[in-house]
């Protein structure tokens, strides 16, 4: 292997991997990602898939619409198996079902159709589900959905193709830190000398970057999946369900009906299942979608989610300490995120001047509002 690389990129998620290959693209020569297991193990491959286009801010459709327009070139360039599924957001009070009305305009300004349906509306189009309850919907066919560790190890192969250097099983142990730049990064198959670190290391960003005094809020979060076999009535293709009031959601896929609904409080980095979720997310599932009573429970899952703060991702340069980077926090949007992390990092790291302005996403933010604020 080789001892040096222009630069470092630690975590080989979907953050990771789009921020090497963006760098390549861009003309840095070696880049060298590594992985403390494998391409995609962390939270990137264990993702629901869905990128949701209804969004509840101008800023925030903008920002989705163009990641999104990402995951399209993927998809065109490297194969991915990105489509269009559609999400159906449900409201069940009425103060929630109003604010969601109020979006459909925003929504209309970019060129995406919103509509809001009322219960019966709701049984006519999707027959397999029951909305007693449902105050409005609102659906949108615009959302897509890829799978998500298929989808990170193609753009593995693709950063391969060209010239990335991808060592998984390397996991990092501490940056070397001289005169306020980096050196290097200590592995434990040995240094690898660098004057340049994106850290992109998901759950594991904040612990890396304590020891040299970079300090990232991001908290551990696990998430839990648990799939049952999908009713003969329900579509392959069913859009992304979800009742966000209630923090449930579920959605078919190759393995089957996946249901998500609640977290286990406090940090972790263990993504063993707690089975003691299944009674909630069954339940409320079971309320949606009455034919999925009979139907058993073939498998579940847990990621462990990087989550901020304020809910907005870190990129960009850490100050007073030459050549580390950020590329973290992006929480249960990571898998659509990431990938414009990625180019806006390596845009920041070789033009100096990212394509969105990275102010709202400054890796100390916390710190300079907790300074001004004394």
């Amino acid at each position: 292997m080789n001892a040096t690389a222009d630069v470092a990129v630690i975590g080989a998620g979907i953050v990771g991997i789009s921020t090497a290959l963006f760098l390549t693209e861009a003309g840095v020569p070696n880049v060298v990602v590594l992985e403390q297991a494998h391409v995609g193990a962390g939270a990137s491959g264990r993702a629901a898939g869905v990128m949701l286009v209804q969004a509840g801010s101008d800023d925030a459709l903008r920002f989705q619409l163009e990641c999104i327009a990402l995951h399209r070139r993927f998809r065109d360039e490297f194969g991915t198996d990105l489509r269009p599924t559609g999400s159906l957001l449900l409201w069940r009070s009425a103060g929630a079902a109003d604010e969601a009305r109020a979006q459909v305009a925003l929504h209309a300004a970019h060129g995406i159709t919103v509509d809001v349906l009322n219960p019966d509306e709701v049984r006519r189009r999707f027959p397999y589900l029951d909305p007693e309850g449902v105050v409005a919907a609102t659906h949108s066919t615009e959302d897509q959905w890829a799978t998500p560790l298929p989808t990170v190890r193609r753009l593995a192969d693709a950063a391969r193709a060209k010239g990335v250097d991808i060592r998984e099983r390397c996991r990092v142990v501490g940056v070397d830190v001289e005169g306020g730049r980096v050196q290097r990064v200590m592995t434990e198959r040995g240094p690898l000398a660098t004057g340049a670190v994106v850290n992109a290391a998901g759950a594991w960003a904040r612990g890396l970057g304590e020891p040299i005094g970079v300090r990232l809020p991001v908290s551990p979060r696990k998430r839990q999946v648990f799939v049952v076999e999908p009713p003969p009535d329900m579509p392959p293709d069913s859009p992304f369900i979800t009742e966000e009031e209630h923090d449930f959601y579920c959605k078919t896929r190759a393995e089957g009906l996946i249901m998500v609904c609640g977290q286990p409080p406090g940090e972790t980095l263990d993504p063993v299942v707690e089975w003691g979720y299944l009674d909630e997310a069954l339940s409320r599932t079971e309320r949606l979608i009455p034919a999925a009573r009979t139907m058993p429970i073939t498998g579940a899952w847990a990621g462990i989610r990087p989550i901020s703060q304020d809910g907005r991702p870190f990129v960009g340069a850490v100050p007073d300490l030459e050549g580390y980077y950020v590329a973290g926090g992006f929480g249960g949007q990571g898998f659509t995120q990431g990938p414009l992390g990625g180019r806006l990092l390596a845009e920041l790291m070789t033009t100096g001047r990212p394509s969105i302005d990275l102010t709202p996403y400054r890796p100390d933010r916390a710190t300079a509002v907790r300074a001004r604020s004394r």
